[in-house]
């Protein structure tokens, strides 16, 4: 994932995963050259044919489910967030103002064990999400958590590393077990403490 700040307060964040792509697609057209040889010139039999063509499809699938191309720019001047991305076969795109995201959330795979992968996801005030890549990064050293923060302090949410109003805003719409994990991830908190955390602000009125 590419962060670029131009000076006149634009956020743009990019990540292009065609590179593996295209390495898949390198193995594939290999494999096929092989399978071709073996069809026209070859001796060999059909259980080996059988086998590279499997491999060929299976590397053509992981080239096109892991084929991602994300652009997202948040406009300080405009206070517009214009995005597009590239998934597999499908592309989408659009515009939103800051004002119509409710939280920046760092979210986590369930399961995730040692080294902590984390995508960004803009909430939306109708209860829509946007994740910035649909897949998640490992992130040892806490670049993700540091660029959620860079965006909620862009879009004026306060620059709170621990993401306390994304915490509420999960709380508030009953997604507890999110809220438990962020806090976890976030602050480093074991589970009864978050749980606690959690049941507080539930709690709370409003």
């Amino acid at each position: 994932m590419k962060v670029e700040e131009p000076v006149d307060g634009t956020l743009i964040i990019t990540y292009d995963s065609s590179g593996l792509t295209k390495l898949m697609l390198g193995v594939m057209a290999l494999i096929l050259c092989v399978a071709a040889y073996d069809l026209l010139i070859g001796t060999r039999g059909t259980d080996r044919l059988v086998a590279l063509l499997a491999s060929a499809g299976i590397c053509l699938a992981i080239g096109i489910v892991f084929l991602e191309r994300t652009w997202f720019e948040f406009a300080g001047a405009t206070r517009l967030i214009t995005w597009r991305r590239r998934w597999a076969l499908r592309e989408r795109s659009g515009t939103l103002p800051f004002a119509a995201v409710q939280s920046v959330l760092v979210e986590t795979p369930l399961g995730d064990d040692g080294t902590p992968s984390r995508r960004i996801s803009l909430r939306t005030k109708d209860g829509a999400g946007i994740p910035i890549t649909v897949g998640y990064r490992p992130d040892p050293d806490r670049a993700v958590l540091q660029l959620a923060n860079r965006i909620r302090t862009l879009l004026g949410h306060g620059a709170d590393e621990t993401g306390a109003a994304d915490v509420r805003a999960l709380v508030g719409a009953g997604r507890t077990i999110d809220a438990i994990r962020v806090l976890r991830q976030e602050e480093g908190l074991s589970l009864v403490e978050a749980k606690e955390r959690v049941d507080e602000l539930a709690r709370r009125p409003g």
